[in-house]
């Protein structure tokens, strides 16, 4: 069946168009397509513009986070440079301060003896100056009598000098320095230490009062506290110490305790000189081997006969005629053993020679 529709026709129910109607609506087919395509290329360009610049700043954000965190890291670095600096200078500038603080690492106010000897005494020997001219020379820290002397006393090392006093006695400081320590430090009870600009540090022990207090400075002869009896103390007394490098020194050796003075301006410390004699413990785990080997030889299992430095008293023996027996003297015979001239011996007692 043909139906005819105006100008256009339909054949068998299909709609036959002019040519240049088909033309056009190819065109804005054609348009319609192109302009579809521009808008799909123009998404995807944006979302891909989007992407690109999302990424873009990603980088661009971790750069500047890189660049802040570099800045602040620099920033940390340089104020802990700064920092450590100042408180190097700050450090150095307090060390200076501190008297020989070229040859202490520390100033330990909480400490009695923070230093080892070994570790830090490189040379084989040390000349110590006591004074100078412009300081105030030396002191007596109190007139009194010596009670006990430096070495070892009844089965414990002894480190420094007793001087009687009566509780309540003023005790001077030896020479110019600056207090390190004052406060009550076990054994010693109320103890102040005093560095010194040779390097010695004087120690003061059994005080019943404090009257300096740590970083200040003090001058020979003026009084830093008074005498007593605190700590492991039997009866008042001054407990007195030289020390260098933390090595305690028999003070008898520079100071004349009769005549109230110096032996002399100068003092040459010698390593070996600490090794023989001021070293107690050493010396008497020295003396404990040589003992040892002494008794494993079988010497010296009779009574009144030296061992390796060890005499045993017998019936009639007096300090005088043992100390002449045994070419010494009854002093160092009374120092060595923690005796008294006047000290009664007993029969098979061990006296060190």
């Amino acid at each position: 069946m043909l139906i005819t529709l105006g100008p256009n026709r339909t054949y068998g129910g299909c709609i036959s168009l002019k040519k240049d109607n088909l033309c056009k609506i190819q065109i804005q087919m054609k348009r319609l397509i192109f302009i579809l395509s521009i808008s799909c290329i123009g998404f995807l360009s944006a979302g891909a513009t989007t992407f690109s610049v999302k990424d873009e700043k990603k980088p661009g954000d971790d750069k500047k986070a890189k660049a802040k965190r570099e800045d602040t890291t620099k920033q940390v670095v340089n104020c802990e440079t700064l920092t450590s600096n100042s408180e190097d200078e700050a450090i150095d500038t307090a060390q200076i301060l501190f008297p020989s603080h070229d040859l202490y690492a520390s100033w330990d106010t909480s400490r009695a003896h923070p230093y080892n000897f070994n570790e830090a005494f490189k040379d084989d020997s040390v000349l110590l100056v006591l004074t100078h001219p412009e300081d105030c020379g030396f002191s007596m820290p109190v007139k009194g009598g010596i009670t006990s002397d430096f070495g070892w006393r009844r089965y414990r090392p002894h480190y420094g000098t007793d001087i009687d006093l009566e509780t309540g006695d003023s005790v001077a400081v030896a020479f110019d320095g600056m207090v390190r320590m004052a406060k009550y430090y076990y054994g010693y009870g109320n103890c102040i230490i005093v560095r010194h600009a040779n390097g010695l540090e004087t120690v003061y022990g059994h005080l019943s009062k404090i009257m300096v207090e740590p970083g200040q400075t003090v001058v020979a002869g003026s009084v830093i506290g008074l005498g007593g009896n605190t700590g492991r103390s039997f009866g008042s007394h001054l407990h007195f110490e030289m020390r260098y490098l933390g090595q305690a020194l028999d003070s008898e050796d520079f100071v004349d305790y009769s005549k109230g003075c110096l032996k002399s301006n100068t003092f040459v410390l010698r390593k070996a000189d600490v090794e023989h004699k001021y070293d107690l413990r050493a010396l008497r785990s020295r003396h404990k081997r040589d003992v040892g080997l002494a008794r494993a030889s079988g010497k010296g299992k009779a009574g009144g006969k030296a061992v390796k430095g060890v005499y045993r008293v017998r019936q009639g023996d007096t300090l005088g005629a043992i100390a002449k027996r045994n070419h010494t003297t009854v002093k160092a015979i009374c120092k060595k053993n923690g005796l008294k001239p006047t000290s009664v011996l007993r029969l098979g007692q061990k006296l060190k020679i």
